[in-house]
Order: C-alpha cells, then sequence, then structure tokens
C-alpha cells in the first residue's frame, strides 16, 4: 500500500544513508544561499547527492552547480531564476527557484532541446520529496516488472500530495 510520508522521517531516511561529503567554496555557498529558497541548501547538505527513486535523483551542491551551468537553456535564465537541484538519469531535469512563499518545482525535459521551458509542478522542494519517495515505493511494489502498478493508488496519492499533479507529471504512470 502506497502512503504519503512526511517529510521528516523521509529526510530521517535519507540522511542516515552513506554517502561522500560534497563542498564547494564558500563564496559559491554565500551566492547560492541568496538565490535558492530559505533551508533549501542545509537540506541539501544532508541529505544531496543520492538516488531517491528511479527518476529522482537529488544532487549535491557540487553537482547542482556543474548541472546548472553545464546545460544551455537561455529561455528560462538558469542560475539565476532556476536551478537543476535534482536529474532523471536519461538527461532530464528537475527544477527549482525561490518564490515569494517558499519554492516552485518544475520539471525540464531534455527531448526538447535548448528551447524547453520548465513544466511547473504545481509542488514545493519538500513535496518533491515526498514524490520521489512515493515513486521509490511504487518502484519496490513493482517486483521487478512482475505486477502492474497500480495507477488508481499512485494517481489518489499523487493528488493528496497536489490535485492535478497526476496530469502535469511527465513520465507514465503505468510503468
Amino acid at each position: 500500500m502506497l502512503a504519503l510520508r512526511p517529510v521528516g522521517q523521509i529526510v530521517a531516511e535519507l540522511g542516515a544513508r552513506r554517502r561522500a561529503p560534497a563542498s564547494v567554496p564558500g563564496s559559491a555557498h554565500e551566492a547560492l544561499a541568496a538565490a535558492l529558497p530559505a533551508g533549501f541548501l542545509s537540506r541539501l547538505d544532508d541529505i544531496g547527492g543520492q538516488e531517491i527513486a528511479g527518476d529522482f535523483m537529488l544532487l549535491d551542491l557540487a553537482q547542482l552547480l556543474r548541472e546548472t551551468a553545464g546545460r544551455d537553456h537561455p529561455l528560462i535564465a538558469l542560475g539565476t531564476a532556476w536551478w537543476v537541484f535534482a536529474t532523471s538519469g536519461t538527461g532530464d531535469a528537475w527544477l527549482l527557484r525561490r518564490t515569494e512563499h517558499g519554492s516552485q518545482a518544475a520539471f525540464l525535459d531534455h527531448d526538447r532541446g535548448t528551447d524547453a521551458l520548465p513544466a511547473e509542478m504545481g509542488i514545493d522542494f519538500d513535496q518533491w520529496l515526498q514524490l520521489a519517495d512515493l515513486m521509490a515505493q511504487v518502484e519496490l511494489t513493482d517486483h521487478g516488472g512482475s505486477e502492474p502498478a497500480n495507477v488508481d493508488e499512485i494517481t489518489r496519492e499523487m493528488n493528496r500530495l497536489s490535485e492535478g499533479l497526476p496530469q502535469r507529471y511527465p513520465y507514465s504512470l503505468d510503468g
């Protein structure tokens, strides 16, 4: 049975995984702190640099800087308005920006080329973590493809997270 888990529980589990610490120069850290949502960098320091689910690879700070700088998308102001904070492993990217009320996550489809615009997901960073955790649960219950995904259950939990999210979600829910 799938369930939206509290962000604190997800963060605690991710923080307990062993991973190599990432470091960036102090000046870069200060610039990122000014550009990204409050509290995001400390969260990334604690849990960044690991795969949460197949299409949800949360970057560490050094990877965030490299991914953001390494993409050519002139229409979306990467590195000023939007930042690549996660990738799919297939070239797609998850973007984050600071908003008046916190953060906003979006999806960037690499197949659309350099003119691609962010597809806003209607979720913030904490909700993105919950979505990633939900998709990890789906992967665990999939049993290597021998059982079809319960699309109704996935859809229900995604709508609990953000109404209409299943329609905005960039990947197929039925495997």
